[in-house]
């Protein structure tokens, strides 16, 4: 029986808080980190996934373990679906704003339950440690420029744990270096517009600077190379008149009409076409007609199908602008230039080089298998992330380095009443990065940490030595973007999570169906 000293605290939270829901839920997102938590760092380890096609695949990306289960409990898709955003917004960090989440879940119920503090209060907490840890970390980040050293140490660190990380390190980097400050649209850089990564299983890894696309002319007969290209990208409907249309007639001389109408309309577009100038086709509308085709061949355009998705790289790198209609055509500055492109017959894909518009780097990641091939390009993709995130935002330590030296100063925050011990909470998940990586180093993380706390700034665990050193010296660098954004997902999934006090199935809305339950 509760003391009467605790009595009166007690009473109210247990009358209006289901703990079966609080534990229930809890379980779920410590089941959901428990399975990436051993992949974090550089020492993690990977998974085997096997889908229900019996397709095996190894991987220790986060969100990529995280989208393979078959979640069914509500608050573990939560977690999934926080680590998605994650990805989407800043292409690292998944796995840190999972393990963040639950360790601030894990010290929030322990608040609730064992201390009686109300989670209205401990939710106030979370949010305002959050927010000023975020601040502390932005404040105390290091801007770098594409030529820094630190470049390649934020690669080789967001590389560290993945599938020939060493080898593909070297690539994203030059392929960075390579894009330039062609890649910068406005003040910030955007290599999603200027690096384009493919993968192959019979190709070397290779970098391009160019675009390549995988693909065959339309026709085999059509040129395999063109010089100074003159381009237009067709978005217009090739296809006048619909076969269909045809068959679904039966007299005679309306068929005939049709394909005559057809024959005037596929001439009149293919002059249309040649009227510009033009050499050279990229094709995204979905059906060309055949008689389109035969004049494209008898009158040697190159010309190749892209889909919806290839036009921007073909668009930007070419200077072309996509045709809707016929009435596009007779405007002036449609065309655009690229001085060669060719393909590849034995492998089926087309290269384009030197074009006028923005530089465009293709990486093409390659494996000895398709899963191995998915794999290093999702990691090449990771890398580039991480650069951009760098170099926009800034970097800081590594190795939770960065997170361990903030506590003390969070600790100093002033909060009223029982909000402070919701400090705590933020406080918990912020040394639990640096000892996840440890732990999964092989050492005692939290003695480690514990050695590490008292070190300067910026010093964290040589996961090699066990040795404290100084990180950034030792080229262990994080984006602060990667820190803070893992930070706010992990605060809001956790705030969520603590408020809930009762799980409701729809039936429980529903008094008919809770009345013939109880017959």
């Amino acid at each position: 029986m509760s003391s009467p000293q605790n009595y009166g605290v007690w009473k109210p939270i247990a009358e209006n808080i289901e703990f079966n829901a609080l534990e229930s839920n809890s379980n779920a997102v410590m089941a959901v980190a428990d399975t990436v938590r051993t992949t974090l760092g550089p020492k993690g380890l990977d998974k085997l996934l096997i889908d229900q096609a019996m397709n095996r695949h190894v991987s220790n990306d986060g969100v990529t373990i995280l989208l393979s289960l078959r979640a069914i409990h509500p608050v573990a898709r939560m977690i999934v679906e926080i680590a998605e955003r994650q990805e989407q917004k800043v292409g690292d960090g998944t796995t840190t704003a999972v393990i963040l989440a639950a360790e601030m879940i894990k010290e929030g119920k322990r608040l609730i339950r064992e201390l009686a503090v109300h989670p209205t209060k401990v939710v106030e907490g979370i949010e305002s440690g959050v927010k000023y840890s975020c601040d502390l970390l932005k404040k105390s980040a290091k801007k770098i420029s594409l030529d820094d050293a630190e470049l390649d140490q934020i690669v080789k660190t967001s590389l560290s744990s993945k599938l020939d990380g060493n080898v593909l390190h070297k690539i994203v980097v030059s392929a960075l270096r390579t894009a330039g400050k062609d890649a910068i649209y406005g003040d910030t850089y955007d290599f999603d517009k200027s690096i384009k990564v493919i993968r192959r299983t019979d190709m070397d890894d290779k970098i391009v600077n160019g675009v390549i696309l995988e693909r065959r002319r339309l026709d085999p007969e059509l040129p395999m190379q063109v010089n100074n290209a003159k381009i237009l990208i067709l978005k217009l409907d090739l296809k006048p008149v619909k076969e269909s249309w045809i068959k679904d007639n039966n007299k005679y001389q309306d068929i005939l009409k049709m394909e005559n109408d057809r024959l005037v309309k596929s001439k009149r577009i293919v002059d249309a076409i040649l009227e510009t100038g033009a050499n050279t086709l990229f094709i995204a509308s979905p059906e060309v007609d055949q008689v389109i085709e035969d004049l494209f061949v008898s009158k040697g355009i190159f010309a190749v199908h892209i889909s919806t998705e290839e036009i921007e790289y073909l668009s930007r790198y070419t200077g072309a602008k996509p045709v809707r209609n016929l009435d596009d055509l007779k405007n002036k500055d449609i065309l655009g230039t690229s001085e060669k492109i060719y393909e590849d017959e034995d492998i089926g894909i087309v290269y384009l080089e030197k074009g006028l518009g923005k530089k465009i780097i293709t990486i093409l990641i390659s494996g000895s298998t398709k899963e191995i091939s998915l794999e290093r390009w999702r990691s090449t993709i990771d890398g580039i992330n991480a650069a951009e995130a760098a170099l926009n935002y800034g970097i800081v330590a590594g190795g939770g380095a960065a997170e361990l030296h903030i506590i003390e100063k969070i600790k100093q925050l002033k909060l009223k009443g029982l909000e402070q011990v919701g400090l705590e909470v933020v406080t918990s998940a912020l040394e639990s990065i640096m000892r996840q990586i440890l732990t999964n180093a092989g050492f005692n993380g939290l003695e480690k940490v514990m050695t590490a706390k008292a070190s300067p700034d910026g010093y964290g665990v040589d996961i090699d030595s066990g040795d404290i050193v100084d990180m950034v010296a030792k080229g262990v660098l994080d984006p602060v973007l990667v820190k803070t954004m893992a930070l706010q997902a992990s605060g809001e999934m956790a705030k969520s999570v603590l408020r809930i006090d009762k799980n409701l199935a729809a039936d429980d809305l529903n008094p008919q169906a809770v009345a013939d339950s109880r017959r």
